[in-house]
């Protein structure tokens, strides 16, 4: 079974003035996959996005998550689903400023049901992962713009989900930065077996992933598998 299954999905938005924003979309992605969905801006990417993560809901067709179709889940059991199964990971890094990156990385355990004895070990495990120990006891505000996305990326790893979402996670950092960004997604994918999904409308961002999923005026152009990977591989 997919970790994700999307079956002729349509996204309406409006009352009397119709908005159709994506039309009749389909593809699963499996366990441990790293895909890349690409497309310029208005084509419906982050649109799906939010769809994918219980943000949203499609107007027509289906969404299973581990089987399970969002309205078959109740509003509290949607909340646990994307605070337990999903991490997300956003462009503009959703952090709290004064609270340093270890209270920061620590906060969705508060939410989770995990034993209150595990929190302090997760959230070192997470911060590690993003190789950002050096700054655990750093306020997220005196952090570089790369440092608290690899304070983002640590937070949304920390209850071990089954899928990271991120949303155009290179957009407010400079092109070297996003590369080790991307280098860092790349190694929780080969070397962690992460499933992550990316929102990107730049090529060599895209070019991280294993599938590129070509989204344009709402509808899927191309589902590309990227068998020569070995650019990022090193």
């Amino acid at each position: 079974m997919a970790l994700i299954e999307v079956r002729d999905l349509n996204k309406t938005y409006g009352g009397e003035i119709q908005t159709p924003v994506l039309h009749n979309i389909n593809f699963s992605i499996e366990e441990g996959e790293f895909v890349a969905i690409m497309g310029p801006s208005g084509s419906g990417k982050s649109t799906l996005l939010h769809i994918l993560g219980f943000l949203d809901e499609p107007t027509s067709g289906a969404y299973r998550f581990h089987g399970k179709t969002i309205d078959a889940h109740s509003e509290h059991e949607a909340a646990l689903t994307r605070n337990k199964k999903m991490g997300f990971v956003f462009q503009t890094f959703n952090l709290l400023p004064r609270l340093s990156v270890f209270h920061n990385v620590r906060l969705p355990l508060m939410y989770s049901g995990t034993p209150e004895k595990k929190w302090d070990t997760l959230t070192k495990k997470a911060i590690q992962a993003v190789q950002l120990g050096h700054r655990i006891d750093f306020p997220t505000i005196k952090l570089s713009g790369g440092e608290r996305q690899r304070t983002a990326i640590a937070r949304a790893l920390v209850n071990n989900p089954s899928v990271i979402f991120a949303d155009e996670p290179t957009g407010n950092l400079d092109s070297k930065t996003g590369e080790n960004i991307m280098k860092i997604f790349h190694d929780l994918n080969k070397q962690e077996g992460h499933t992550i999904v990316l929102i990107t409308h730049e090529r060599d961002i895209a070019e991280y992933a294993r599938r590129i999923i070509h989204i344009h005026d709402g509808s899927i152009r191309e589902d590309e598998s990227l068998r020569k990977h070995h650019a990022h591989e090193s």
